[in-house]
């Protein structure tokens, strides 16, 4: 399915209303938020791996992606059908482009202000290259180029954040530091993310530290 169906009102009323029988829970804000929660990071994935792995980008644009998902509105991934010419600046430009006409158009139905939407992009913008910086052994270029994007996309996307958790002698993990609520706790039976910013900063942090991977067996820090 081509990403600009996104900006299809009643297919993306069906997807927000599928999601209430995986939730059980008919707050539209709460189902449109968690959707994009999903959708964020499948619409970005294609443009920030290619970046990350290769130095050069597919294309970002709703027209050039193809979004895998299931009937009961569930993702399984993307793929971009162009690569995209440019630098970093040129995919900056897409990429706010794409974001906001898909905020704008999930915004539609959280009845609210859009800007915890794009506090999802950036962590999504984070999650992501952080995982290609870790698969590659390149974390800090991977998050320092998560810094410059979204510096280069500019406002109302926040600036994305990590923290460096201890999980050994002279060893650490990094995880994102969230600026972003998904709003699960709001779900009957569920509670608020280890890392949600809505908890208290001791909370936060012991929730950083358990979320980090333990040392495996026989494993050392450097």
């Amino acid at each position: 399915m081509v990403a600009t169906r996104v900006t299809d009102h009643d297919w993306l009323a069906e997807q927000i209303r599928l999601r209430a029988g995986i939730w059980n829970i008919d707050d539209q804000h709460v189902l449109a938020t968690l959707w994009w929660y999903s959708a964020s990071a499948v619409l970005l994935n294609p443009s920030l791996a290619s970046l990350a792995l290769t130095g050069h980008s597919l294309s970002p644009r709703l027209e050039d992606l193809v979004l895998h998902h299931t009937p009961s509105s569930r993702f399984r991934g993307s793929h971009s059908t162009a690569v995209l010419d440019g630098g970093i600046d040129h995919l900056a430009a897409e990429l706010r482009a794409s974001l906001a006409t898909a905020i704008g158009a999930v915004a539609a139905f959280t009845k609210g202000r859009p800007a915890p939407l794009w506090a999802i992009a950036t962590d999504a913008i984070a999650g992501r290259l952080l995982w290609a910086g870790q698969a590659t052994g390149r974390v800090e270029h991977a998050t320092a180029l998560a810094a410059g994007l979204v510096a280069r996309i500019g406002p109302p996307l926040p600036r994305p954040r990590y923290a460096d958790v201890e999980v050994g002698h002279n060893r650490s993990h990094r995880l994102v530091h969230r600026a972003s609520c998904c709003l699960l706790y709001r779900v009957p039976s569920e509670t608020m993310c280890t890392d949600c910013p809505r908890r208290a900063a001791v909370d936060r942090a012991l929730g950083l530290s358990t979320a980090a991977p333990p040392l495996r067996h026989g494993e050392r820090g450097p």
